[in-house]
């Protein structure tokens, strides 16, 4: 721990040095806010940030070896985990638009003993409406021995044909079984693999050359090792999930200079046609397009995708009508520990709005009867929250989010993964309302119904 307190303050010194010029700027800001995000733990990796086609961010920070003191750079490649399944979909227009494959098509042209072959679409293996069982359900740390080498496809189909979860096209719920089996199809359409399609038909064409679909096989000077867990307390690495079990749902690594390749033919409408892009960026079920996601955020309007494994994280995002682009890498963090928080903060500077430097926090441990003070059910005006304590800890309820907080004192607390702090206020000795601190400013709600 001795050692890794020493790099700590080597980091520490590092950004302190860098962060002196220009003040006041986007740039600065941006490297301000990623300096405490690593030093809150919540971003060890390599920031881009882009305005149409010029780059105005770009920096690493952390660490790509934490046991060779080898420093993260703007080369070290990444796994981007599930974004490659926009890679993958705007590989299967593509083979549309050259009349291999049509979206229209049945899973059962191409792959025998699928469930609900007969009934699925091509185009609903990409929207996540197949409804066919998730295999990566099946596969978790216990697997590591299993998953960490090269493993048969057979063992994916024997879970993916497992009893579906609903109906083609009744329902909407990511699954990751959908994108293997469009990898599958790619082939059986081309008679070529899945990465020759990928590497002839995206990244030769958008000179994407540090990318590639075999992390294991990258030299180890090249790659971040993946960190379960990387603090003071604790510096666990994760062997990655060989390429043959994520494949073409997830098999993808590239570095932040190549993604922003891969965001500017997004934006020029290269690689498909105009047509296509317009096709793929129409929501089809719930947020999802074919291969994106497709929202906004405080009234703008983004395209993205994320992904996630332990050691690993990933983002993009790109906002058309402001033409920024926002790229993230990551190689550290747990199941649950996404780049989304921390992308809100890049892009709340990005757009010029509110936004809230990270803070390394410190819990305590309070009574249970202290905890308990703070249950009950807050509002202000469309807000509603419900606080409630379950098994020694206080909780957040919202409609389809509950988030465990932790205390930092009394009556501040925290969850773990958001940049957010909630302080309970008190009339007398009972507690009346919470005070929400979070993108740069602070929401009132009062105790009571």
């Amino acid at each position: 721990m001795k050692q890794f307190l020493f790099l700590v303050s080597l980091l520490v010194t590092q950004f302190a040095s860098q962060s002196q010029a220009d003040p006041g700027t986007v740039q600065e800001k941006l490297d301000r806010y990623l300096g405490s995000a690593l030093m809150a733990y919540h971003f060890n990796g390599v920031a881009l940030v882009a305005k149409g086609d010029q780059v105005i961010f770009h920096k690493a920070y952390g660490w790509r070896n934490v046991q060779e003191r080898a420093q993260n750079d703007t080369a070290t490649r990444f796994p981007i985990l599930s974004i490659t399944k926009s890679f993958t979909a705007m590989l299967v227009l593509r083979l549309q638009e050259l009349g291999k494959i049509s979206l229209k098509d049945k899973v059962s042209k191409y792959l025998d003993d699928i469930p609900n072959g007969d009934l699925i679409s091509i185009e609903q293996l990409l929207t996540h409406n197949s409804g066919l069982y998730n295999y990566t359900n099946d596969i978790g740390e216990e697997d590591s021995a299993l998953v960490n080498h090269p493993v048969d496809r057979n063992l994916a189909l024997q879970i993916i044909r497992k009893t579906p979860v609903f109906k083609p096209g009744e329902d909407f719920e990511y699954n990751n079984s959908g994108y293997y089996l469009a990898g599958l199809v790619i082939e059986k359409a081309t008679g070529k693999s899945y990465e020759e399609n990928m590497r002839e038909l995206i990244f030769l064409p958008l000179q994407m050359n540090r990318t590639g679909q075999d992390y294991t096989a990258v030299p180890p000077a090249l790659k971040a090792i993946g960190y379960q867990f990387l603090d003071e307390k604790q510096q666990k690495p994760y062997t990655y999930i060989d390429s043959t079990v994520s494949y073409s749902a997830g098999d993808i690594y590239s570095t932040t200079g190549d993604l922003f390749k891969w965001t500017r033919a997004i934006a020029r409408k290269e690689i498909i046609s105009p047509k296509s892009w317009k096709y793929a960026l129409d929501r089809k079920a719930s947020d999802y397009g074919i291969g994106f996601r497709i929202n906004s955020f405080f009234g703008h309007d983004y395209i993205k995708h994320s992904g996630g494994y332990p050691g690993f994280a990933s983002e993009f995002i790109y906002y058309p009508k402001e033409q920024v682009t926002i790229i993230l890498l990551k190689n550290s963090g747990n199941y649950g520990q996404d780049l989304w928080p921390v992308t809100m903060g890049m892009s709340e500077i990005t757009l010029g709005l509110p936004y809230d430097d990270w803070k390394k926090r410190v819990p305590v441990i309070l009574p249970v009867e202290s905890l308990k003070e703070n249950e009950g059910e807050y509002s202000g005006g469309k807000l509603k929250i419900r606080f409630e304590v379950k098994e020694g800890q206080l909780y957040m309820i919202l409609p389809g989010l509950e988030l465990g907080l932790s205390p930092e004192s009394a009556d501040i607390f925290y969850p773990e993964n958001f940049n957010l702090a909630l302080r309970f206020t008190r009339s007398g000795d009972k507690v009346d309302g919470v005070i929400l601190h979070e993108h740069g400013k602070d929401t009132r709600l009062k105790k009571g119904k």
